[in-house]
């Protein structure tokens, strides 16, 4: 049974090489989702995460319930609402480009305003106290202390969520998105050889998270150095 079973099987490497085009602008629209969502997405979750952290009242509140709230559902129910509900709601039609990155974007502002609340509450009350020491106010303090050591703090959790993002950009297929892997899912069944695609695609999508991971380390080590030289600074 099982040499029956390695007998027929074979690799169709051709099926790579003829998908390699429509697989290449694939990639292309998984990078670009990415890359502008994240952009886009981080001052958002910056001003979210620092509404939370710092700000009391109604619009810390707010910021509170916009981040817990997209934090608690699958991010496949709010990209679907955002195509099929809320833009032709508000503008009659959607556009399946717009839908994915305005979906991301806000999605991801959630998840990075907790990763901005969380590095915010690193800043030790010491380090804030020599801050004030030195004659800045609260906004200078944010500015040119608490945010630059926050950030610091939390590269490793930032570059885990751009890889998150990266891999969750899969889901912009449902909206009629050719990302890679829905690309490499027309090539399949077209050939019905979808070993050999699924492979390929797996390895594109692991050099490229390995390839942030580590370049996200080798930001690592010099931000540490960085960080320590500016609390002593600040301490002194």
């Amino acid at each position: 049974m099982a040499s029956l079973v390695f007998d027929n099987l074979v690799f169709h490497g051709e099926d790579i090489l003829l998908g390699l085009p429509l697989l290449a602008r694939g990639l292309l629209f998984t990078v670009f989702l990415a890359v502008f969502s994240f952009a886009l997405a981080l001052p958002l979750g910056t001003l979210l995460g620092l509404l939370r952290g710092e700000v009391r009242g109604w619009a810390g509140k707010l910021a509170a319930l916009y981040i817990e709230f997209l934090r608690g559902i699958p991010l496949i129910l709010f990209l679907v609402f955002i195509h099929y509900g809320l833009l032709p709601l508000l503008f009659g039609s959607s556009n399946f480009i717009v839908s994915s990155l305005l979906a991301f974007i806000l999605f991801e502002a959630a998840y990075i305003g907790e990763i901005v609340r969380g590095g915010l509450r690193s800043v030790t009350q010491s380090e804030r106290e020599a801050a004030l020491c030195i004659g800045l106010d609260r906004l200078q303090q944010l500015r040119h202390v608490v945010l630059p050591l926050a950030y610091q703090r939390m590269l490793p959790a930032l570059v885990g969520q751009f890889i998150s993002l990266l891999k969750d950009t899969s889901l912009a297929a449902i909206v009629g998105v050719v990302e890679l892997t829905r690309a490499g899912e027309i090539i399949y069944e077209q050939k019905f050889h979808d070993l050999e695609i699924l492979l390929f695609q797996a390895l594109i999508y692991f050099l490229l998270c390995a390839g942030i991971s580590m370049v996200g380390r080798r930001f690592e080590a010099p931000n540490r150095r960085v960080q320590n030289i500016l609390a002593r600074t600040i301490s002194d």
